[in-house]
């Protein structure tokens, strides 16, 4: 295959990202696009004049691959029938929201690089070159790590009735300690606050990394609407020979109205308005369908969306715990 045929399942605010760039790599052919919303599907049609249904079983003959960018509780049923099918598979992170669930996706996998995880973070330049220097040994034994990710309540509004903070941020972050570290993570405590939501909108959680380091993680989406960047994200990592410290928030390119407010513009994980440019998403979709065209060994394999899946579910268990 000269390009890969792919069918994208969810065109909300992620799965159009996903369709806008899967529309101008080289590499894809983007075939169908299936939503339950019919606006959606309207825009899908309208915006990149692909096949549109109801149902992505009316595709998948038609396709080589799938990208699933559904709510993460409904990602199991899509997955199993894709990989049933015969399909490679790029899924949104979380993997999904149990690691039973998680456990029933990788048993349908009778080839283990059919599945690819959408942990974005692995692929962003700073991210990767954090990762050469920790495990290359430039900072000697690893003694402590800290990682926080803060938005804004204008994102958390959209989702906070249906998942909480833990699920849509924590995740990402559990992934990055794992990918730039090499070390499994385990939990000690968590504590956390409902302020704005149902599930909790604060967390704060403790955990000791594999060789006995200590990970301190924050989370919460309660910044306030008017501030300028609305991303507070970062990594810290202190060994015995020195430190790394990542700036992950969105303060690439400040933008100052003249009789306006002031507003960071994120160039890493967001395309420009004609969807060109090297960011995040871009090299992450185009990793799927190079591995998928060449039989190669997937970018992030389902092993890693459990593993970040497990720690999660025992953060929440643990804030359950706390609420009984």
């Amino acid at each position: 295959m000269d390009r890969l045929r792919v069918g994208l399942v969810g065109v909300g605010v992620q799965g159009r990202l996903h369709a806008q760039t899967m529309a101008r790599l080289a590499q894809v052919d983007l075939r169908a696009v299936a939503d339950l919303d019919e606006a959606n599907r309207g825009w899908a049609a309208s915006a990149l004049g692909v096949e549109t249904t109801s149902s992505m079983d009316e595709f998948l003959d038609e396709v080589d691959a799938v990208s699933i960018c559904m709510p993460d509780h409904l990602h199991e049923e899509v997955t199993v029938r894709a990989l049933r099918a015969g399909k490679r598979v790029l899924l949104e992170k979380p993997m999904s929201t149990s690691t039973a669930s998680c456990d029933r996706i990788i048993g349908e996998l009778t080839d283990p690089d059919a599945l690819m995880i959408g942990h974005i973070l692995r692929f962003d330049p700073r991210v990767i070159r954090a990762r050469e220097i920790v495990q290359g040994g430039e900072l000697g034994e690893i003694w402590h790590v800290k990682v926080w990710r803060c938005t804004s309540q204008l994102v958390g509004a959209g989702i906070w009735d249906r998942t909480s903070v833990a699920w849509f941020l924590g995740v990402h972050d559990i992934d990055l300690v794992r990918f730039v570290t090499g070390l499994e993570a385990e939990v000690v405590s968590a504590d956390g606050r409902r302020v704005l939501s149902p599930n909790h909108d604060v967390v704060h959680a403790t955990l000791r990394l594999g060789n006995g380091a200590l990970l301190s993680m924050e989370n919460n989406w309660t910044l306030p609407h008017g501030r300028p960047s609305r991303a507070d994200a970062g990594l810290r990592v202190v060994g015995q020979r020195g430190i790394i410290e990542l700036n992950l928030g969105h303060a690439d390119l400040l933008h100052v109205e003249r009789d306006g407010g002031a507003v960071f513009r994120d160039t890493y994980f967001w395309p420009s308005a004609s969807g060109d440019g090297a960011f995040n998403l871009r090299t992450e979709l185009a990793a799927f369908a190079d591995a998928a065209l060449s039989g190669g060994p997937s970018p992030v394999p389902g092993s890693d969306g459990r593993a970040a899946v497990a720690v999660i579910e025992d953060i929440e268990a643990r804030l359950a715990a706390q609420a009984d």
